[in-house]
């Protein structure tokens, strides 16, 4: 197979950074906000628990880990990743070649080349650094628009569409939006305190 697209690439920080960044993206779109609304939700009742020291305490010392893991998380998928990626670890340099017919993937120094249809491929993304394409539902590979070495970077999901039939996805999200998950997030954690002091107050 001749490859009309060539890209060498290795493990780099910012790789492992992105990839982790993409699958909370992808996978976990709103683990951030359900996190955050959560902590919050905790320091809300540790403020009505002001009159008593202990349930106060309890309740804000919850929040505080939960807002701290939540602030922390990629940092701490990022070091457990980089322990158990061997690519990582060895630097291993990774060579993805897209011909018409299919497309591999092989290690440099290493005999294996494994060999992929194009109809394998479940979705591909892209956004301002690289381009994740998201194998079998399985396997995530991460291409760096820097480390293409043949064909036109520009070009490239184009010819993907041509192979897959499917379109790429954009992954940035606009500020707009970030503003409005911020205040929807907000306005949920109103709520539910406002249902919790409404519940209390039945109770009395």
């Amino acid at each position: 197979m001749t490859p009309l697209y060539k890209i060498a690439t290795t493990h780099t920080k910012q790789v492992l950074k992105d990839f982790i960044k993409f699958t909370y993206k992808i996978k976990n779109p709103q683990t951030g906000i359900k996190l955050y609304t959560l902590a919050g939700c905790f320091f809300v009742l540790a403020a009505s628990f002001r009159d008593h020291i202990t349930e106060m305490s309890i309740c804000a010392a919850i929040g505080g880990v939960i807002f701290l893991f939540s602030l922390f998380r990629h940092k701490i998928a990022y070091y457990k990743l980089s322990k158990r990626d061997l690519n990582f670890v060895e630097q291993s340099e990774i060579i993805f070649g897209f011909g018409m017919g299919e497309f591999t993937i092989s290690t440099k120094g290493e005999p294996t080349l494994e060999k992929y249809k194009y109809s394998e491929i479940t979705n591909y993304y892209k956004d301002k650094r690289n381009y994740y394409i998201w194998v079998n539902n399985e396997e995530l590979h991460v291409l760096p628009l820097s480390d293409f070495r043949t064909g036109a970077v520009g070009e490239f999901s184009v010819f993907l569409k041509g192979r897959t039939k499917k379109e790429v996805s954009e992954l940035k999200v606009p500020l707009k939006e970030q503003v409005k998950r911020m205040i929807d997030s907000a306005k949920l954690a109103e709520k539910q305190h406002d249902q919790r002091i409404a519940e209390k107050k039945k109770k009395v």
